[in-house]
């Protein structure tokens, strides 16, 4: 599992990230609002690791090669889990390739729409990027 599933796996199990973006581009929004209540009713709480897999692989796909507005989904017959990708904006953030991602997962009954940013290391790799009141 890759650093970038890892704490996407983590944050989206504690149910830590929202819809709604920030005005300021390339920063993910952390809510504590109205989920805090109930960290672990998230539907990656059932991933398996397949799942994971398909998750990853399919956010990798979407951010190298997505064009604003594109949806990439994925779906796992052996789980029933699914889930799909739309990026919602790019822009440049001091000399960084960014994009706003929406992240849309289904399993265990759960559904769960989710917003975050990300913006492309040199070395290649994207970084999810913290919102406002993040440590």
């Amino acid at each position: 599992m890759t650093h970038l599933t890892r704490i996407l796996k983590h944050a989206a199990i504690a149910g830590l990230l929202a819809s709604p973006f920030l005005s300021q581009p390339c920063y993910a929004v952390a809510y504590w609002g109205t989920y805090s209540s109930t960290l672990w009713n998230t539907p990656s709480r059932y991933f398996t690791d397949q799942d994971w897999q398909l998750f990853e692989g399919t956010l990798k796909r979407t951010l190298d090669s997505a064009l604003d507005g594109q949806t990439n989904t994925w779906s796992n017959a052996a789980s029933k889990a699914s889930g799909e990708f739309t990026v919602l904006k790019s822009v440049t953030r001091q000399d960084q390739n960014c994009r706003q991602v929406k992240i849309t997962s289904q399993a265990g009954g759960l559904r769960r729409v989710t917003g975050i940013a990300f913006c492309k290391e040199d070395d290649g790799s994207w970084k999810a990027i913290p919102g406002k009141g993040s440590k």
